[in-house]
């Protein structure tokens, strides 16, 4: 049963960690994308229909990304060039991108909630040679999609590209200077726009592997506010890629056991399945009572914080 909650957590969590990834690149320019989920249902709508149309997965991941990318470009000209809140520009393309994919589904799709249908191509599980051989560690590694594989691998490079490269460094001060990067002459809206549509790209990904490799159909609404989870891995752990990647396996782990639990335990599933938002609800408490901390020990709070 463990080693199955392990595995379902690993699967779980990857459109967590794509999301997570995508949302930290515009966190570290300064700005709070709450759009995520609205980028993560347009690419999933746009991944399956693509997909059942042509028989191709990657066409299907192609059209998922791109459509999730293009979104974001609207969100950042709302907010970048008519100087729209992001927060509020956010939560109008969220729902424009869930009013959106309903008509397409029911007008394109010829469905009212939910499309599935057996000419929708799968991806298969990769198992990985020798690894998949070793015990406890093969059954978790081996054996998943790969944009499970894709999620994780990517880790390491947003760590390089945000910590390591001069354009991380710009990212990185334009988010915590704004008037310091303008000053030294750094393109402070041209670097959010090209975070903005890398979030998209990774929400895209997201997107796409919610409708085509966790579940194979599409729902309403079935983002499942993985968007603002991935917002509060990415605040828990302080915008650093690999705690906010961890966090995000935490919330995964929290989601499988709601699953597994009720099948061992007998207990109510609708009572179980309040775990992954207790704990996405701990986490903000304890980033809240940390923040409180940090600005007591920084001399008291102030208005513009």
């Amino acid at each position: 049963m463990l080693s199955d909650i392990a595995y379902s957590a690993i699967r779980i969590s990857t459109p967590l960690i794509f999301a997570a990834l995508g949302g930290l690149y515009t966190f570290q320019a300064g700005m709070l994308n709450i759009a995520l989920d609205g980028f993560m249902i347009i690419a999933a709508f746009a991944a399956i229909a693509t997909a059942f149309a042509t028989g191709s997965l990657t066409a299907g991941v192609i059209a998922g990304v791109l459509a999730s990318m293009l979104l974001a470009a609207f969100l950042a000209l709302f907010n970048l060039r008519f100087r729209a809140h992001i927060f509020i520009a956010g939560i109008a393309v969220t729902f424009l991108a869930y009013g959106l994919t309903a008509l397409l589904l029911k007008s394109v799709l010829g469905q009212d909630g939910v499309f599935a249908s057996d000419q929708i191509p799968t991806f298969p599980a990769i198992q990985i040679p020798f690894v998949r051989d070793i015990p406890i560690i093969g059954p978790l590694v081996s054996g998943h999609t790969l944009l499970v594989y894709v999620a994780y691998l990517s880790i390491p490079v947003v760590a390089w590209t945000l910590y390591r490269t001069r354009w991380g460094l710009r990212v990185r001060i334009v988010g915590e200077a704004e008037d310091a990067a303008l000053a030294a002459g750094i393109r402070v809206d041209w670097i959010k726009f090209q975070t903005m549509l890398i979030s998209g790209l990774f929400c895209g990904l997201a997107g796409a592997y919610l409708s085509l490799g966790y579940v194979s159909l599409f729902a309403k609404q079935m983002t499942n506010e993985r968007g603002l989870i991935a917002l509060a891995a990415i605040f828990f752990a302080k915008g650093r890629p690999v705690r906010t990647a961890a966090v995000a396996l935490l919330f995964g782990l929290a989601t499988a056991l709601s699953v597994r639990l009720p099948q061992v335990t007998g207990a109510a599933p609708q009572l179980l399945q309040l775990i992954p938002y207790l704990v996405t609800i701990l986490a903000m408490v304890i980033v809240g009572i940390r923040t409180t901390r940090d600005n007591a020990h920084n001399g008291g709070w102030r208005f513009d914080q």
